[in-house]
């Protein structure tokens, strides 16, 4: 088993997993504490922002939950605990609970435009796991597309939010496809995202159309100042929502969508009036996808929550 983005600055420690779990509490830190363990197996933990996240024990066919007191009682063997950005945690889990089932080798600086059309013409929606070297990375696609918050890659520079160039020209990428499972809760919330990024972008562009430039630019202020006391990652750029957050669980991401959806709405309906404001919001609701749609319905972001 290969480490997961071996790039990354191992962090030293005396007494390891306790004094990981010290280091990323007190720091509130995201990032992954790993036990090599005697059968060749591993097992990982994440914590998000400083609190305990998801475990797994690892296999060469997956991960499988395990619980924090699990982990805690495994033996320390060869512990490794990393510091991630929260878009590599988040993607890494998703990795631990989805199933690999594709393998293959591509060298050539076309690599990603092949893959990326490939994709795109299927409308597939999944997880590429990508490796050269010791540069190591995740990207999601999503209906075919890539998306900008869900792609992520270690390389000798520090981590990067896009494909990094091929090293040479016949250098081999090693690529995993992953499968999701919709059962996951990883994939859960992979789908509430994708539903929250795709409503909002809608919902932004006819609101701009119908107010101009600057008060879109007021609206991004006013969200701006909403996400910042619970230092959620997520801006908004024009129309675009770029969520680079790691929530742990899917009622704290709803929260925190939701909190967001009512700033759009209540500052809408000032605007142009609430009747309006509901009409853009049904518009646009009923214009994402059907699973997306399912997604939001079940937490509760649906159009009569946002408008008056």
């Amino acid at each position: 088993m290969t480490d997961y983005f071996p790039l990354v600055e191992r962090i030293v420690f005396e007494n390891s997993a306790l004094d990981a779990e010290m280091y990323f509490r007190g720091g509130s830190v995201t990032g992954l504490s790993e036990k090599r363990l005697k059968d060749g197996s591993r097992a990982v933990s994440f914590f998000i922002n400083g609190e305990p996240g998801a475990a797994y024990l690892l296999g060469e066919t997956g991960g499988k939950p395990i619980s924090q007191a699990e982990f805690s009682a495994l033996g320390d063997f060869h512990p490794r605990a990393i510091k991630l950005p929260d878009v590599a945690g988040r993607l890494l889990q998703l990795a631990f609970e989805s199933q690999a089932e594709e393998k293959f080798s591509v060298a050539g600086d076309d690599v990603w435009g092949e893959l990326t059309a490939r994709w795109k013409k299927e409308s597939k929606s999944g997880l590429i796991e990508a490796r050269l070297g010791q540069i190591h990375g995740f990207s999601l696609f999503w209906q075919g597309e890539r998306q900008k918050s869900d792609m992520i890659f270690s390389t000798p520079q520090g981590f990067i939010g896009d494909f990094p160039p091929s090293v040479s020209a016949n250098a081999p990428w090693d690529i995993v496809v992953y499968a999701c499972r919709p059962q996951t809760q990883a994939y859960q919330y992979t789908v509430l995202r994708q539903g929250v990024i795709r409503w909002s972008r809608d919902l932004l562009a006819r609101y701009q159309e119908m107010v101009g430039q600057k008060l879109l630019q007021l609206l991004n202020r006013e969200l701006a100042r909403q996400a910042q006391p619970w230092r959620w990652n997520i801006a908004f750029e024009g129309v675009e929502m770029f969520d680079l957050h790691f929530f742990p669980y899917l009622t704290d991401a709803a929260h925190a969508y939701r909190a967001l959806f009512m700033t759009m709405g209540s500052q809408m309906s000032f605007v142009i009036g609430g009747a309006l404001t509901h009409r853009l919001l049904s518009e646009t609701f009923e214009r994402i996808f059907p699973e997306e749609r399912a997604a939001l319905q079940s937490q509760r972001l649906i159009p009569a929550a946002f408008s008056e």
